[in-house]
């Protein structure tokens, strides 16, 4: 005899499979006739046992981007397995600060390779690693001349379990591009998760573009 949870996370389940495309909760909860609190309780739980995966977020100001959902497929099942890997591997690293510092000088060596495919030119270095940082999936936001938000961690939940390893790569790559662009902006430290879902980037030498007009 199935539970009542069950019964409504099938409901959820069969909502999702009927949309276009990845759905967010406020579109779920108007098509169930129920509260958005009750079908995140119901995502969360999906995504707890892996039948529900998030999404592309929606939207690029500085407000908090609308999380979306898709049912998992089969392609998903094998990226899980690698997430599995990659949670056992940092798990085991990140209490090691030698471990921190071999990811870190990891991690300017890839920033240092875009650098290389990417000359900066005469650009902004900011504007540059704001375009580096898009690519390779941060959502990154530039609140105001010296702080970039990150708005998207691609290590996602494995850095909210243990992020040290996965932050000193990624402060590592941005360090690296700038090094290879011989930018006079610095890295001064990376704040993970300041808020839910966003890290913040504190820059040195960074100047907003009326100053350097």
């Amino acid at each position: 005899m199935n539970r009542p949870d069950e019964g409504r996370r099938t409901l959820v389940m069969g909502a999702m499979r009927s949309a276009l495309g990845p759905v967010g909760v406020a579109a779920l909860a108007e098509r169930l006739a129920v509260h958005p609190n009750t079908v995140r309780f119901h995502l969360d739980a999906l995504e707890r046992e892996g039948l529900v995966v998030r999404a592309e977020r929606r939207g690029s100001g500085r407000g908090r981007p609308t999380v979306l959902y898709r049912p998992v497929t089969r392609d998903d099942q094998s990226v899980r397995r690698y997430e599995l890997l990659a949670d056992v591997l940092i798990t085991a690293l990140d209490e090691d600060p030698a471990a921190r510092e071999r990811a870190a000088r990891a991690g300017q060596e890839r920033g240092r390779r875009h650098a290389q495919r990417s000359p900066a030119g005469a650009a902004d270095p900011v504007e540059r690693l704001l375009g580096y940082l898009d690519e390779a999936g941060f959502a990154p936001v530039r609140a105001s001349a010296d702080v970039v938000e990150l708005h998207n961690c691609p290590f996602g939940e494995l850095a909210e379990r243990g992020g040290r390893v996965a932050c000193a790569v990624h402060a590592g790559m941005m360090r690296g591009a700038l090094a290879g662009w011989s930018a006079d902006v610095s890295i001064e430290d990376l704040e993970p998760f300041v808020r839910p879902g966003v890290c913040r980037t504190r820059l040195a030498g960074a100047t907003s573009g009326e100053d350097q007009g």
